[in-house]
């Protein structure tokens, strides 16, 4: 029991040694790049409720230099490092100064990613792998400014200052307009560069600050995180320009190949030169001959200062590319600016699990969350949803017109197998499918009966002996331990052999069932949704065997093997048991030749008579050791019959008797043997001399 309480205890100590702390394992991490130096003693501080390492970086595609110290305590542990998704280590590992391991990583995406973390595995002297992790939060150091600042421009007109920084991935892109000044702006990706997009609205000297959003944050000057910099002050004398700006009600039109010809209804600025019921062409230059974007036709004036109009579309405009012409035949009369772009269309979507990588799959699974990102045309400005599911978060610093990322949650008790994505509450065309787990759980819902209730299986920690009439062996299921805790593991496949052995090991039969099924109880959220068809409740073995388990002699032995079906994946997870038919005792005849047997006569005087070689025939019990295979306790018990001196022919004047006798007897622990030499005591009645004796003295016993 000491020793029981003993191993518990120090299992509970490596579990907390090895899982719950990486600070034991690791006395600190080092982190040198060309910004600086980064260690955990100092640079660890809690940053959205969890301990982070913070270091600054200065270039997405920079080396680090990476150490890691053992703990004192586990020096004698191996360190290593691997690959992630989050990074690549491109060196060697070296161990330094007996001191530290080092190697170099290098980010993949260090801007993008949510959550970087570094991993590092260490390995205990019996080669168990244990992973510790320790997360990084990166804080960028950032140039910025102007390359290049004109000073006019038009009213009406778009343009585009170049911002030159070192990281321009972390720069927020804008796909709206910020409209609280009379310079419009937005940030813009412009032929490959960030730049600040700017429409004027009025004529005049104007000034507008702008700051800039960021992905990552720097430090302000007090050493607080901050997710913008800035301001950069754009300062532009606005004039009048010679054609008139007409603005639209709508400043991004779709278009398909239905309303290319039929037109789509805009409104646009009342102007006293513009005509009624008149078609102006659409160009993207004052010139002649320019590129013919559409025509547009003025069909009303309105009340409220607009003028209805009908857009043909030919070609795509963004507003980004400059201003459109309305053209009276090759003259230009106005100019206005809005985009015509494609109707917004998901042509493929990838599925991100937490921790994972991206895959084309298109299958989901109950209660996980998912980041779904979807690609085509004309994306940013839709609206999207997924049929049921909880659309928690869209990422403003991912979308863009080709890119949008969602984030979503399947509920845990959805009913739909197919979900379509919407886009503007229209079918996109693409769907995820909603698929039940199949994940292998530990064989910890198994039970065995053989004649003293169910057992779980991980409660075998050896053979089990059975002394009872083995009338069947019944495997059942705890079905609602296989969902448990809101973890979804679905239907459980395992193998099944059995072999039956004798009592010298020979082979008596073997049995092999494949693919059982099982399926989770009605505890599960899920089980209404399961497939159940050829699952099975419990496997009672007599109805498989030829040879029943009621028919087992003493010491055969019943051997259990389960594993994974190769179904659920190649696991190792295989569990014997081992059941073994025992009896407590063993009734036989022995026939033996007790020679020098001390026979004392009741009634006669002295310490009685030294015989010769006797002949015993006693049925007798012999009584095994207990959970001990076919082994014998050293004593037997018997009565029968003893003929005294029964072989003894050299001396002619012997007393020779048979006598009845209840007989002791002990014997060598040995294995059995034919032949074995016990010592005897016990007593009975002579029925030649009609007295009641003892005897005492060892002899040759012969097993039949």
């Amino acid at each position: 029991m000491r020793k029981l309480v003993f191993v518990v205890v120090m299992s509970l100590v490596v579990n907390c040694l090895y899982s719950q702390n990486r600070d034991l394992l690791i006395e600190h991490v080092e982190l040198l790049n060309t910004t600086g130096f980064f260690t955990s003693k100092k640079d660890t501080k809690l940053v959205n409720g969890e301990k982070q390492l913070i270091f600054e970086f200065t270039d997405v595609t920079e080396e680090y230099i990476v150490r890691v110290f053992p703990a004192k305590k586990f020096s004698d542990l191996r360190f290593d490092f691997f690959s992630t998704s989050d990074y690549e280590v491109i060196d060697s590992v070296f161990f330094i100064d007996d001191s530290f391991y080092q190697t170099k990583i290098r980010f993949k995406k260090i801007i993008d990613n949510p959550q970087l973390s570094l991993k590092v595995r260490s390995f205990t002297k019996e080669g168990r792998a244990m992973i510790t992790e320790v997360k990084l939060f990166p804080v960028a150091v950032m140039d910025y400014g102007f390359v290049q600042k004109p000073e006019d421009m038009f009213i009406g007109e778009e343009n585009f200052i170049e911002i030159a920084t070192n990281l321009p991935k972390n720069i927020v892109l804008q796909a709206n307009w910020d409209t609280d000044y009379p310079l419009h702006t937005r940030i813009v990706n412009h032929k490959g560069n960030v730049a600040i997009n700017i429409n004027a609205t009025k004529t005049g000297q104007m000034q507008v600050p702008v700051f800039l959003k960021l992905k990552r944050p720097v430090r302000d000057s007090l050493g607080k995180f901050s997710y913008e910099i800035g301001p950069l002050n754009v300062e532009f004398n606005v004039k009048a320009g010679r054609l008139a700006f007409l603005n639209t009600d709508i400043k991004d039109i779709s278009v398909d190949e239905k309303n290319r010809y039929e037109g789509v209804e805009i409104q646009i600025d009342n102007n006293p030169n513009l005509q009624i019921q008149k078609t102006y062409r659409l160009v993207e230059s004052e010139e002649p001959g320019a590129a013919l974007v559409g025509e547009l036709f003025t069909k009303a004036r309105l009340t409220n200062n607009r003028v209805l109009c009908v857009l043909r579309a030919f070609n795509y405009h963004n507003q980004t590319d400059g201003v459109l012409y309305l053209n009276d035949g090759e003259i230009p009369k106005f100019i206005t600016n809005f985009s015509i772009i494609p109707l917004a269309k998901i042509e493929n979507f990838e599925i991100m699990r937490t921790g994972g990588e991206w895959t084309k799959s298109s299958v989901v699974y109950p209660g996980e969350e998912i980041i779904v990102r979807l690609e085509g045309q004309s994306l940013s400005k839709a609206k999207f949803a997924i049929e049921d599911l909880i659309i928690s978060k869209e990422d403003t610093l991912v979308n863009r017109n080709e890119v949008v990322e969602l984030r979503a949650k399947v509920p845990i008790n959805i009913r739909k197998k197919n979900l379509n994505i919407l886009i503007n509450n229209s079918l996109s065309g693409k769907s995820l499918n909603v698929a039940e787990y199949e994940e292998f759980r530990p064989l910890d819902y198994i039970q065995i009966d053989y004649g003293n209730g169910p057992k779980n299986l991980f409660d075998f920690t050896g053979p089990e002996f059975s002394t009872k009439h083995l009338k069947d062996l019944v495997i059942s299921f705890d079905n609602d331990k296989i969902d448990e805790n809101e973890k979804f593991y679905g239907n459980q496949y395992f193998d099944l052999e059995v072999k039956i052995t004798g009592s010298k090991g020979e082979i008596l039969e073997i049995l092999t069932l494949n693919s059982n099924k099982v399926s989770p109880g009605s505890a599960s959220p899920r089980h209404q949704y399961y497939n159940k068809k050829n699952a099975i409740n419990e496997i009672r073995l007599n109805q498989f065997l030829s040879r029943k388990t009621f028919d087992l002699d003493t010491w055969h032995r019943i051997q259990l093997v389960f594993k994974p079906t190769k179904a659920t994946g190649n696991r190792s997870d295989t569990k014997i048991v081992d059941i073994i038919v025992q009896k407590s005792m063993r009734f036989d005849i022995d026939v033996s030749f007790p020679a020098g047997l001390i026979t004392k006569k009741v009634g006669e005087p002295g310490y009685g008579d030294l015989g010769g070689i006797s002949l015993a025939m006693i049925a007798q019990f012999s009584f095994y050791q207990k959970d001990k295979i076919a082994r014998f306790k050293p004593y037997k018990i018997g009565a029968g019959f003893i003929a005294i001196n029964a072989l003894n022919f050299a001396d002619s004047n012997i007393t020779r008797d048979v006598g009845v006798v209840l007989i002791g007897s002990l014997y060598p622990t040995t294995k059995e043997t034919r032949m074995t030499f016990p010592l005897y005591l016990g007593g009975g009645y002579l029925l030649s001399t009609e007295k009641w004796f003892f005897l005492l003295g060892p002899g040759i016993r012969v097993r039949l």
